[in-house]
């Protein structure tokens, strides 16, 4: 055997010699008998250890000339390509040299006695190339370890080259061609991985399958053709993963049923292929398989042969296109069942005894009450067309897991959007032992108060979600003591009211949505505090009143306040006044700063709940660009200040110029006055600025003209005079951008003394037009000069004709 065997047996002695040792009746005595074993097996051991280290150094073989030469020239055919990492390499393999003994070289294993290679370990060392045929030298290699390189060509190994083959991993590189079948055949393979590589073609089927063959990955390749019906006599067979390929056709799961070994089948994501079995006329009692994936295929019955899988956990059916009914026998006790994304219809309740860990039903067409088990962590019944819940099930289903609570793997999460539920919210007690995290009952027509117990009661919710509902009454003040919401979302509901100045104890609390309701009060100063809130939306309510900073801030330059919000949204309402002057100098969010990494500005890439492995992504409406658009991922870069449709008078307050990470900013709609800030021209990020519909005076500022990433731009309903500036994103401007009152604006796009070649620089001030006519004088000049253009034309013509006609009768009479 080779010396890395022998190693890991000498291991494995010493890590089970407790194991061995003798049991004595009382406690001193078996103590020093232990040891004294210990002490004399170890000792055994090392003498053992001695006389074989010296047996080798004298009668070791060394590394035979021939396999030498065959790494050799392997090594000349592959090169290193370097990493992030290590940085620039010179040389690949340095311990491979010529004259030296290949059984001590990296990556390579030999047989003690014969000197023969027999293991070759290059995984992720960043190679590329193809391999040569030299390695077919190497007949006696038992384990190939090649995965997570960068090599091309076709598959380097043939079982019948390679009789002694146990473990194959060529995964994660470019390995193109077909999958050679002898694989298949090969009396003691034990692991194929060729996985995430550019294979293609079909599998032939093939005779005398392997009886040590337990694990296949040939996923993510470009495989086609049928899935060999010769996998299912792969009599040790335990895992295969087919994921990700383009096979067609109908894979039989029936004599699959029958491999006593078998537990995974995965081949997800191959669009053409569809599964069939009925589970007749098979033994399946000793069938093991637990995991059946086959989501994103061609699916559209669901095969019976899965009630004869009594040790199934997953089931993950999902994006095929499926038809009918849910059957009764699909529920039972599992880890997770996917159906979502197919064409179901109707399902049954679930029995009393039943434990799924995750359900996902959502996106199908079922109807009828929503089917609650007894007892699970996640469900997901979304988009569907469910139309009662159940009261005297809803939300107590939900219980803690001690195991998994403790290990952090679970999260309690009910989604129930999009469907047509009615009445009111059922009355759950939510106590403490529930641990509902994740709620959401957003886009039905549910009707009534918001329970006070969600607020109260389940102490442990992180994120609520009632949006796009029919629900009235005020927002109950009972929000508790301990806690943890991160978002709350009830847009475009009836309720009024005062906001619960109890949300003040929500110090987690990342986005509140409370747009398109009937909320009266006044703006809720009291939020600015909340560590943690990124995203405020108040829009189209009836909050009023002046929009006031903190004291704090105003004496304080480095007090949080609304420090870390980066979307504030207040359009809609009755607040008025004046901006103060240093109203969004605590936005301190909202300032790009180039020294800061992106996790200084927020702890991930998108504005999440987070609680455990699962992220509810925040989505919200954006006025933007004159379109009402849903951000349904909403990045940590999108900065937006909406504040429209409002009463505010008084300036622009100039410090918003300091929000150098602003991308939107709409103030149309109130009564600013006084100029357009030439300040505005620092907002080096801004694609969208609507300025229209107030009292503005004075020139657009030059400024604006030099803000490349400004896509649209709304002037129009102000008192703007003056030349329109010119620059590149000027240019992109159409006269909408600036029509409608501002009646002393001209310039390009509008028609009035439009010059298409006037420039101007950023720094240079605009010169005073020469002479301003009237309406009527400028009217006939304008009629006079297209007068005198027509007459000149059709002058030129009548000489053309005549001119033409005379040199046809002096060549007439010259013949």
């Amino acid at each position: 055997g080779s010396s890395i065997h022998e190693h890991d047996s000498t291991s494995r002695l010493l890590l089970d010699l407790p194991a061995a040792m003798p049991r004595t009746t009382t406690h001193q005595t078996s103590f020093l008998l232990q040891v004294m074993t210990l002490g004399l097996l170890v000792e055994i051991q090392l003498l053992a250890h001695r006389s074989h280290a010296m047996s080798a150094d004298a009668g070791t073989a060394r590394c035979r000339g021939d396999q030498a030469a065959a790494l050799l020239a392997v090594k000349r055919f592959l090169f290193f390509t370097g990493s992030a990492t290590s940085g620039p390499a010179t040389t690949t393999l340095p311990s491979w040299r010529e004259g030296t003994d290949c059984c001590r070289w990296e990556g390579v294993g030999c047989n003690n006695v014969t000197g023969m290679v027999t293991a070759l370990n290059l995984a992720s060392r960043n190679l590329a190339g193809a391999v040569p045929d030299s390695i077919r030298n190497l007949t006696a290699l038992e384990v190939v370890l090649l995965g997570s390189n960068k090599l091309t060509g076709p598959v380097p190994l043939d079982a019948h080259i390679f009789p002694y083959l146990t473990e194959v991993d060529l995964s994660n590189n470019s390995f193109w061609g077909t999958v050679p079948a002898s694989f298949f055949t090969q009396p003691t393979l034990q692991r194929l991985c060729l996985n995430m590589n550019r294979l293609s073609g079909a599998i032939e089927e093939f005779q005398n399958p392997s009886a040590t063959l337990t694990y296949v990955d040939l996923s993510s390749n470009q495989l086609t053709g049928a899935i060999p019906t010769s996998f299912a006599y792969l009599t040790a067979l335990q895992i295969l993963q087919l994921d990700h390929n383009n096979f067609t056709g109908t894979l039989d799961l029936n004599p699959f049923v029958r491999l006593k070994n078998l537990t995974m089948i995965s081949a997800s994501y191959n669009p053409l292929l569809s599964a069939s079995g009925d589970g007749s006329k098979i033994d399946a009692s000793n069938n093991s398989i637990t995991s059946l994936n086959l989501a994103y295929c061609n699916l559209t019955r669901l095969p019976q042969v899965l009630r004869y899988l009594p040790e199934l956990g997953d089931l993950d059916l999902s994006c095929n296109q499926i038809q009918g009914e849910i059957p009764q026998w699909i529920w039972r006790n599992m880890s997770s069942l996917n159906l979502s994304h197919n064409l179901f219809t109707t399902v049954g309740r679930p029995p009393h005894y039943v434990n799924i860990m995750y359900i996902d039903l959502s996106f199908n067409m079922l109807r009828g009450a929503v089917p609650f088990p007894s007892n699970g962590d996640r469900l997901d019944y979304s988009n569907n067309k469910f139309s009662s819940i159940p009261q005297s099930s809803f939300l107590r289903f939900i219980q803690i897991n001690p195991l998994l609570e403790r290990s952090g793997l679970t999260t309690y999460s009910v989604n129930l959007a999009n469907n047509e539920l009615s009445g009111p919210i059922p009355y759950s007690e939510c106590r403490e032992q529930y641990a509902l995290r994740m709620l959401d009952l957003s886009g039905n027509n549910l009707s009534g108060s918001v329970p006070p117990y969600l607020l109260k009661g389940c102490g442990q919710l992180i994120m609520l979600n009632l949006r796009g509902n029919h629900l009235d009454g005020t927002w109950p003040d009972k929000t508790s003591e301990s806690c943890q919401l991160q978002l709350i979302d009830l847009h475009g509901n009836h309720i009024q009211g005062r906001l619960p100045r109890s949300l003040a104890r929500c110090q987690y609390l990342i986005a509140l949505d409370i747009g398109g309701n009937h909320f009266t009060d006044s703006f809720p100063i009291w939020m600015g505090q909340l560590p943690q809130l990124r995203l405020i939306i108040l829009r189209n309510n009836n909050f009023h009143g002046p929009v006031s900073i903190s004291p704090l801030v105003e004496k304080n330059s480095s007090a949080d306040y609304f420090s870390r919000v980066r979307i504030i949204d207040l359009a809609g309402n009755r607040f008025n006044g004046d901006l103060a002057p240093d109203f969004f100098k605590s936005f301190k969010s909202m300032v790009w700063d180039p020294n800061r990494t992106i996790a200084e500005y927020d702890d991930y890439t998108t504005v999440s709940a987070k609680e455990g492995f699962i992220s509810y992504l925040v989505a919200v409406d954006v006025a933007m660009k004159q379109q009402y658009m849903r951000v349904s991922k909403v990045s940590t870069d999108l900065v937006v200040i909406d504040l429209s449709s409002n009463r505010f008078s008084g300036f622009i307050p100039r410090s918003i110029s300091n929000l150098s990470s602003l991308h939107v900013v709409n103030l149309s709609r109130n009564a600013f006055g006084g100029n357009i800030p030439r300040e505005l021209g620092q907002l080096a990020r801004i694609e969208s600025l609507d300025l229209s519909w107030n009292h503005l005076v004075g020139e657009i500022p030059q400024e604006l003209a030099t803000v490349t990433t400004l896509a649209w731009l709304n002037l129009s309903y102000n008192d703007l005079s003056g030349r329109i500036p010119s620059g590149s994103q000027f240019s992109t401007f159409t006269s909408s951008s600036f029509q409608g009152g501002n009646k002393g604006l001209y310039g390009c796009p509008l028609l009035v003394k439009c010059n298409l070649t006037f420039v101007t620089s950023p720094s240079s001030s605009l010169p005073p037009p020469v002479r301003e006519g009237s309406t009527f004088e400028d009217i006939m000049l304008w009629l006079f000069v297209g007068v005198g253009f027509g007459v000149g034309f059709a002058l030129t013509i009548v000489l053309q004709v005549v001119c033409s006609g005379r040199r046809e009768k002096i060549a007439h009479s010259a013949r």
